[in-house]
């Protein structure tokens, strides 16, 4: 989409031809603990959970982060968590495909000390 809102409501949103260009880093060997898509950007690192409601994809996006944390970062699951709670941007980023409600969470790469 060339525009809409984090949240997608209703399903509309402004259509555009796009070209993409992105780069795939393949684990060999390594257990995964990616469940689903996780993604990053100059500025911030971001989980994304599914839920069948907003509760449940919320938990999920902090375990998610949570896990991240202490996978590439080191930090134990309680630190993990508390960072969470202090620099974890929760977002609702669609509830439009019911059942399926989106919930992403954003760290700061500044915090992480990546920037």
């Amino acid at each position: 989409h060339a525009v809409q809102g984090m949240g997608e409501v209703s399903g509309t949103a402004v259509e555009s031809p796009m070209r993409f260009v992105f780069e795939l880093k393949l684990l060999k060997g390594q257990k995964s603990y990616l469940n689903e898509p996780q993604y990053e950007t100059d500025d911030y690192y971001a989980v994304t959970a599914f839920g069948t409601t907003i509760d449940i994809a919320t938990r999920k996006a902090v375990q998610y982060m949570i896990e991240y944390l202490v996978n590439e970062h080191g930090l134990t699951e309680e630190d993990a968590y508390i960072l969470c709670s202090l620099a974890g941007d929760l977002k609702i980023a669609e509830v439009v495909d019911v059942p399926n409600m989106l919930v992403t969470m954003h760290i700061s790469k500044e915090v992480l000390g990546i920037k």
